[in-house]
């Protein structure tokens, strides 16, 4: 209801409790009064007192990080159940991902900037290829499709960063000539099915990592390649950030970097690219 039409209730509301002329005793002692002259008086002043606060809360531009953080302390504190607005989008994301049948292939979590979910990159591409699989082509129209559709029902827009992610063997063959390429690469083929979808492109940013975020040490201690870090680290990772993020984070929380200390001794220039 807008604040106009509240307000002409509100007056409609007065004149009819001004008409109904109660029987009540006057403010003057011992004198019956025909009307309650204070009632008039409380009633201006109660709709004058709510449409302050109306036009307060119109205009006010709230910490929305902060206002959470308040409304879960509240609900903690009273016993009751609090999901952030990060948590309920990675409900929903986990049943779109559950009713295709991929829930093997790809982890989704939230955090206070949103939800992310990380897919396999085997599950979209072919080795040192960019080319979606119609598998993948699949699985993203009908999360595209979700998405778009929860943002328009909540009238919210989400900002989606699509990651590119490889392994750290370096490419000895085909169109890309680094992992910065096909990373970046597969990034924006990914981005452009949201944008295929409707999504608003000024709210989308492909980024290719290459191999500078893995997850796990991809040498053994010998130096030979560890085949199963190599598979994890090879990753598409999508972010389905809240609205109220104004600066798309950098680093997600759960992607930490190996030091310098993980380095190989010695390279073995005879393994084949992965990617």
């Amino acid at each position: 209801m807008s604040i106009s039409k509240f307000l002409k209730k509100a007056r409609q509301t007065q004149e009819e409790l001004a008409h109904q002329k109660p029987e009540v005793k006057s403010l003057r002692k011992g004198e019956d009064g025909d009307e309650a002259i204070w009632l008039t008086s409380y009633a201006d002043l109660m709709t004058l007192l709510c449409a302050f606060f109306i036009m307060m809360m119109s205009t006010a531009n709230f910490d929305t990080p902060r206002y959470e953080k308040v409304k879960e302390g509240l609900a903690k504190h009273f016993g009751g159940d609090y999901e952030s607005a990060g948590e309920q989008t990675a409900k929903f994301v986990s049943q779109v991902i559950q009713e295709a049948g991929i829930e093997k292939d790809a982890v989704v979590f939230s955090d206070p900037n949103g939800t992310t979910i990380t897919f396999h990159s085997t599950f979209f591409f072919d080795t040192l290829s960019a080319n979606i699989k119609p598998k993948g082509m699949d699985i993203l129209k009908k999360l595209t499709i979700a998405l778009l559709g929860r943002q328009d029902a909540e009238q919210k827009k989400y900002k989606i960063v699509v990651e590119g992610h490889t392994d750290g063997r370096p490419i000895l063959s085909g169109i890309y000539p680094s992992n910065w390429e096909l990373s970046g690469a597969r990034a924006s083929q990914v981005l452009r099915r949201f944008i295929d979808t409707g999504f608003d492109p000024t709210q989308l940013l492909a980024i290719g990592y290459g191999s500078t975020r893995p997850q796990k040490k991809e040498r053994n201690p010998d130096g030979s390649w560890d085949i199963n870090a190599l598979d994890t680290n090879r990753r598409v990772v999508l972010k389905v950030l809240e609205p109220h993020v104004e600066n798309i984070p950098w680093d997600s929380p759960s992607l930490q970097n190996i030091d310098s200390t993980s380095k190989p001794k010695r390279e073995i220039s005879s393994t084949p690219s992965g990617n």
